[in-house]
């Protein structure tokens, strides 16, 4: 049996009807020229027998007195690979909306326990013939966004006629021979001296209200985000280019995921107007930080997370921009100066907290302690990926909707576009396309104020 780790076990204390930690993407492909009419029926069967390498894809959660509680991965035996990777075919005239609806209620359904966290629903009868989608649905203790990206990098091949199966043994080997390489050579007592300095770096930041972990306090403006979610889901999708942000952030002299975030904010910012809800203060995000290293991109969770203002109370489209990267940049120069055990250890504090509150049957948040969305980017291929011959068209991810931070916006990248998925709870973003929408007036805006060109953005 393997022990979780401390973030996985995390995602499990925290999972509940109402707020299930799983993270949901759908992909759609186009058939191959010469597929037969029963090619996905074909393919459904071939995942069965070659599953996707998912971290623990044949290993299921247990616990038990032996555990002291805890929970390991132990081998699951005789798995039913007809439950792991089904075959859906949509019927009816409008196969959008219910690929839509199909997967709305698949993101609101939570994984069975007693199997391997996971599901691959592949997903026939759309408009388009010659197009088929696939939803996958991991548990967040089992995978996180760069864990994706790496089993991602090795399904998904550049050469259409490649249709061999996933190989992750050679690409770990390949990995842990580039970590080997470049691995600082510490001893134990060098170990523990970074350690307890990172840990008072830490606390440092922490006392003079410099951190970037946590808001500072009273910062954040409480929002119909930043209380209890319901079990519904909403989910919308959107893109923009890649080409216009990245120009946008040679203009301003920031990242993509700068301008990113302040499209994000910009939009969030014009959603809660329209509902009579301003903030007074500017909205403030999350975002996962990613600290995984070439030995453990197989491995499950490896992130930390930073708090950062969107700066969506500035005058300008510049003015906010600069204001994040800044704020970003000194997140993560705060994140790197100190070692992986120490941000291990403070996700130790959460999880005793969350342990507590679970024992004495809590559920509460302090909004005020909350940000007013989570933003996640994975970028993944800058040119077209194939599928056992099908080509990828796009790939939207949807992921955590928790208490206090109930809006959850991922993007990836593929080749010229940024696809976002944008979910919440349909009690607070009923209509939460119109934040996808405001996300592309946003950004024509930039085009206009920043770069001076007034081409309108494909939807």
């Amino acid at each position: 049996m393997k022990k979780l780790n401390a973030l996985d076990n995390m995602f499990l204390l925290m999972d509940r009807p109402d707020q299930k930690m799983h993270i949901v993407a759908y992909a759609v492909f186009e058939k191959p020229a010469d597929a037969p009419d029963s090619y996905v029926q074909n393919l459904v069967e071939d995942m069965r027998r070659n599953p996707w390498p998912l971290p623990h894809y044949n290993e299921k959660l247990h616990r038990s007195i032996r555990t002291l509680g805890r929970y390991h991965w132990t081998e699951a035996k005789d798995m039913d690979m007809t439950h792991h990777v089904r075959l859906v075919t949509l019927q009816g005239s409008n196969a959008e909306q219910a690929l839509r609806d199909y997967t709305t209620d698949l993101y609101a359904t939570a994984l069975d326990y007693d199997r391997p966290m996971w599901e691959m629903h592949v997903i026939d009868g759309l408009e388009r013939r010659n197009e088929f989608a696939m939803a996958f649905k991991v548990h967040h203790c089992s995978i996180d966004g760069i864990s994706a990206k790496n089993v991602i990098e090795e399904v998904l091949r550049p050469d259409p006629t490649d249709r061999s199966n996933p190989d992750m043994g050679r690409k770990k080997h390949h990995q842990k021979a580039r970590f080997d390489a470049n691995l600082p050579r510490m001893s134990r007592r060098e170990r523990l001296s970074a350690y307890w300095k990172g840990l008072g770096t830490i606390r440092g930041q922490i006392k003079s209200g410099e951190t970037m972990l946590i808001p500072p306090p009273d910062a954040v403006p409480v929002t119909r985000f930043n209380t209890l979610v319901e079990p519904t889901r909403s989910f919308a999708t959107t893109s923009l280019a890649l080409t216009l942000v990245a120009e946008v952030a040679r203009a301003t002299q920031s990242t993509i995921n700068d301008v990113i975030s302040a499209v994000v904010g910009t939009a969030m910012r014009r959603y809660l107007d329209s509902k009579g809800e301003s903030p007074a203060k500017s909205l403030y995000a999350t975002m996962p930080i990613s600290i995984h290293t070439d030995e453990d991109m197989d491995q499950s969770n490896r992130i930390c997370f930073c708090a950062y203002s969107l700066a969506t109370d500035t005058a300008s489209p510049v003015e906010q921009i600069e204001s994040i990267r800044q704020s970003t940049a000194k997140a993560k120069a705060q994140i790197r100066s100190v070692p992986q055990s120490v941000l291990y250890s403070l996700m130790g504090v959460r999880i005793l907290s969350l342990m507590v509150k679970r024992l004495r049957g809590i559920r509460a948040v302090n909004p005020r302690t909350m940000t007013n969305v989570l933003i996640s980017n994975v970028p993944i291929f800058k040119e077209a990926r194939y599928y056992k011959g099908a080509k990828l068209l796009g790939l939207y991810p949807l992921s955590l909707v928790m208490d206090g931070i109930g809006i959850n916006i991922t993007v990836s990248s593929y080749i010229d576009r940024l696809l976002f998925g944008l979910a919440s709870d349909k009690t607070k973003a009923p209509d939460i396309e119109k934040i996808g929408q405001h996300m592309q007036d946003a950004l024509e805006e930039m085009q206009m104020t920043i770069l001076g060109t007034p081409a309108r953005q494909e939807a």
